[in-house]
C-alpha cells in the first residue's frame, strides 16, 4: 500500500500506524511507546557508559563525523546537538547497538561519516562540486533516512521516516537552525528507497515531484530538480557503500548477516546474494559509484574491493565444495557421552563458531563454560565418519545456564525442564543440503533421550513459520519487531516431535 507523505493530525498517524500494523500492544510486554523507550534506555544503561567514555564504534564514528564536519564548515555546537539526539533517539525507540537487524544506529553513522568522506573527496576537484548548503542537505538526510522508530519490518518504509522527522519537534528545530527546506531534505530520503526500479521507483519519484512543489520549485526549475535528485541518487550509493568501506570483512560479513536476517534468507545464500548485490552496484549504477569510489581516501577504497573480492571468493568456494561433496557421507555424533568435550574439538567449534554467522554471538570465555557443563547437549556434523573433519555443530543446555534477550521471560526457567538450543552453525558451502535440518532433529532426539519436556530458543519469524506448515507445533513466547528474531517453546511431549526423531533414526544415528 502506498501512503502519502503528508500527515496534519493524529488521527493521520493512527491510520499511518495501523496500515503498518505498529501499534503499542506490538511492543515487548506490551508496553507503552513512553515505558518501551524506558525501558531500551535502562537495558542500554552499560552501553551508554561505554559510549560516553569513547569505547564503542558508535563513539568513534560520532568523533569522526564531528571533526570532518567541522572542516567542511558545520557549526560546532549544532553538529554536536543533532548527532547526540540521533543516537539517543535510536536508542531509546529500539533502534540502537543491540538492534538485530541492519538499519540501525550504527548504520546511521556510517552512511553520514562515508557520505562526508566522499564530499570532502569530491570538493577537492571540479566538476560536481558540493556546497556547504547541499552538504548540510545530505548530512541531516543521511542522519535520518532510516529513521522509521515504529516499522514492522527491518526495511524502512520511507513514508513513515518523513511522517517521524516532521512531527519531532527537535528535528525540526534542527533542520530550521541550518535553513533548511524540510522537503527538499525528505525529497533526499525519498530518492535512497532501494531497489530503484519497477513500482518502487514509480512511486518514489511521483512522492519527489510532489515535494518539489512543496518545497516551492517549480516545474520550469529543471536545473535545481535534477540537482537534488542527482544528489539524492548520490546519497542512495554512498549509503550502501558505508558499510563495506569502512569495516575489514569481519565486519562486512556481520552486515550482511544482519540483512540476511531482516530479509530472511537463508544462510546459504548469503554469499550469492551478496555478489549479486555488489555486482548490481557497481554495474547498473556505475556511473555514481566509480564517481563515489575514485574520490574517498584509499584505505577506505581498498575495503571495500577487499570486502566484495571476500564474497565473491566466498561464494566460488562454496560452489567448488559443493562439487567435492557429492558422495560424501554425513555423520551426526553426539559429544562428550563419556566424559567431557576434548580439546581439540572444542578449538575446531571456536573455530567454527568465528566464522559463521549466528544469531547470538558468544565470547570464547563464555562458549568454553556451557560446553563444559555436563548436561549441555552438543552435536556435530562430521564428514565420511565419526571421526572425520567437523564441519557444523547444534548446541544446547539447560534453560537455567543462558541469559535470555531482554523481554523474554520464561516462565520455565528454574524448573530444569527445559533445553535451550543455541543455534545451528554450518561451515559455508556444507548450507543448502539436510545438515542443518537433521542436525537440529539429533538435537530434539537428546533434549528427548534427557527427559526434557521443552526445547526453546531464538529463530526468524519466516523460519518458525515454515516449520509450522510442516506440521510442527510451536509456540512464539516473545515477539520482537522489527528484528522478528523470536523467542520461540516446542513441546517434546507432543507425539510430532516423537515422530520426527523416529523417522530420523536411520539418518542420525
Amino acid at each position: 500500500m502506498v501512503r502519502s507523505s503528508k500527515y496534519t493530525s493524529d488521527s493521520e498517524k493512527d491510520d499511518l500506524n495501523n496500515n503498518n500494523g505498529l501499534t503499542t500492544d506490538r511492543l515487548p510486554g506490551r508496553l507503552t511507546l513512553i515505558g518501551f523507550e524506558f525501558y531500551n534506555r535502562i537495558k542500554l544503561f552499560p552501553w551508554w557508559l561505554q559510549f560516553h567514555k569513547g569505547q564503542t564504534a558508535e563513539s568513534n564514528l560520532k568523533n569522526n563525523i564531528i571533526d570532518l564536519g567541522k572542516s567542511l564548515g558545520f557549526e560546532d555546537r549544532w553538529i554536536k546537538d543533532i548527532l547526540r539526539h540521533t543516537i539517543s533517539e535510536f536508542s531509546k525507540k529500539g533502534l540502537g547497538t543491540d538492534y538485530y537487524g541492519y538499519h540501525n544506529i550504527q548504520h546511521e553513522l556510517e552512511a553520514v561519516y562515508f557520505t562526508l568522506l566522499s564530499i570532502s573527496g569530491i570538493n577537492k576537484i571540479e566538476n560536481f562540486k558540493i556546497s556547504q548548503e547541499e552538504t548540510t542537505y545530505l548530512f541531516v538526510a543521511a542522519l535520518f533516512h532510516d529513521y522509521d522508530p515504529l516499522k514492522e519490518f527491518d526495511k524502512p518504509n520511507e513514508d513513515s521516516v518523513e511522517f517521524f522527522i516532521r512531527h519531532d519537534p527537535k528535528i525540526r528545530e534542527f533542520i530550521a537552525k541550518a535553513n533548511l527546506n524540510i522537503d527538499l531534505v525528505m525529497i533526499l530520503i525519498h530518492r535512497t528507497a532501494y531497489p530503484f526500479k519497477g513500482e518502487i521507483e514509480q512511486y518514489a519519484n511521483q512522492k519527489i515531484d510532489e515535494l518539489f512543489v512543496e518545497a516551492g520549485i517549480s516545474t520550469s526549475d529543471l536545473k535545481t530538480r535534477e540537482r537534488f535528485r542527482s544528489l539524492g541518487w548520490f546519497l542512495s550509493v554512498s549509503e550502501r557503500i558505508a558499510g563495506y568501506a569502512l569495516g575489514n570483512y569481519e565486519h562486512a560479513r556481520d552486515i550482511a548477516r544482519r540483512n540476511a536476517h531482516a530479509l530472511g534468507w537463508h544462510p546459504s545464500v548469503i554469499n550469492k546474494n551478496s555478489v549479486k548485490f555488489f555486482d548490481n552496484l557497481m554495474v547498473e549504477e556505475k556511473e555514481m559509484f566509480d564517481y563515489i569510489m575514485s574520490n574517498v581516501p584509499t584505505e577506505f577504497r581498498k575495503n571495500f574491493y577487499d570486502n566484495v573480492a571476500y564474497f565473491k571468493e566466498s561464494w566460488n568456494k562454496e560452489l567448488g565444495l559443493k562439487d567435492s561433496k557429492r558422495g560424501t557421507r554425513l555423520i551426526f555424533v553426539t559429544e562428550g557421552q563419556n566424559g567431557k568435550v576434548d580439546e581439540n574439538t572444542v578449538k575446531i567449534l571456536l573455530d567454527i563458531n568465528s566464522r559463521v554467522s549466528t544469531l547470538m554471538r558468544q565470547s570464547e570465555d563464555y562458549f568454553r563454560k556451557t560446553i563444559a557443563d555436563k548436561s549441555s547437549i552438543l552435536v556435530t556434523l562430521r564428514m565420511n565418519n565419526r571421526t572425520g573433519d567437523i564441519i557444523g555443530y547444534a548446541k544446547g543446555g539447560p534453560l537455567e545456564n543462558y541469559e535470555l534477550r531482554p523481554g523474554t521471560v520464561d516462565v520455565n526457567k528454574g524448573s530444569m525442564n527445559t533445553v535451550y538450543l543455541e543455534g545451528v552453525s554450518i561451515l559455508e558451502g556444507y548450507w543448502g543440503g539436510t545438515g542443518g535440518h537433521y542436525l537440529r532433529i539429533k538435537f530434539l532426539g537428546e533434549a528427548i533421550k534427557n527427559d526434557y519436556s521443552y526445547v526453546t530458543g531464538y529463530a526468524h519469524r519466516d523460519v518458525i513459520s515454515q516449520r509450522k506448515k510442516k506440521s510442527e507445533i510451536i509456540e512464539i513466547v516473545q515477539k520482537y519487531d522489527p528484528d522478528k528474531l523470536d523467542y520461540y517453546r516446542i513441546d517434546l511431549n507432543n507425539s510430532i516431535y516423537q515422530r520426527i526423531v523416529t523417522d530420523a533414526y536411520d539418518i542420525v544415528c
